[in-house]
């Protein structure tokens, strides 16, 4: 596995790698300390992750994350960042990332965020997302977001979502992945859970 570590801070993509290497000892490494090295490295090799600092000295991250999704779709990236507010976390989300830590993160924080990345979830510190109050939470999903939440926890099919609204199981499913972006939940069981807890009443 090859990642790429993105800081301008060299002995913070150091003490990155000595912290993934001790979870995964088979990953090999690239760095680049700036957005435009960043840019260059990630033109000449290919990635399978990407641990990328929100602000560098030529620019920010969410540059280098739109680079990065036009260049290579499906990359994971996972932010880092000083800030430690749900807000942020929002904005790399929606903008692709599949991960958000702040920088005060334990270790083994990045090992679970690796860990559900890599198996196709999503993550987020867990106490950016304690933080937030569920109305907070709930008005970050669209209309058609909710309405696939709030079906999933009555236990409808994905079919079934579809058929209802009048939409195809591709794009009823399209939902259902931003909405589990947004609220930085990984699984589908984990949307149907965090909707029964804070889902509308009546639901």
């Amino acid at each position: 596995m090859r990642l790429l570590i993105v800081d301008d801070h060299a002995v913070v993509r150091r003490g990155t790698m000595n912290i993934i290497i001790d979870r995964f000892p088979d990953c090999e490494f690239s760095e680049a300390g700036t957005l435009h090295e960043a840019r260059l490295v990630l033109g000449d090799t290919r990635f399978d992750l990407v641990i990328l600092d929100i602000s560098l000295p030529d620019g920010s991250g969410l540059d280098f994350l739109e680079f990065a999704r036009e260049h290579d779709p499906g990359l994971p990236v996972i932010m880092l960042s000083m800030h430690h507010e749900i807000e942020y976390a929002q904005r790399c989300l929606s903008m692709g990332a599949r991960g958000y830590l702040s920088k005060n993160s334990a270790p083994e924080e990045l090992e679970e965020a690796m860990t559900a990345i890599l198996d196709g979830g999503i993550y987020v510190n867990p106490s950016l997302l304690d933080s937030r109050r569920p109305a907070t939470i709930m008005d970050t999903l669209s209309r058609q977001e909710r309405d696939v939440a709030r079906r999933l926890a009555q236990g409808e099919t994905m079919t079934a979502i579809a058929q209802a609204m009048g939409v195809s199981v591709k794009t009823a499913s399209t939902y259902r992945t931003r909405a589990m972006r947004k609220l930085g939940i990984g699984t589908t069981s984990g949307l149907i859970r965090f909707m029964l807890e804070h889902g509308p009443a009546g639901m």
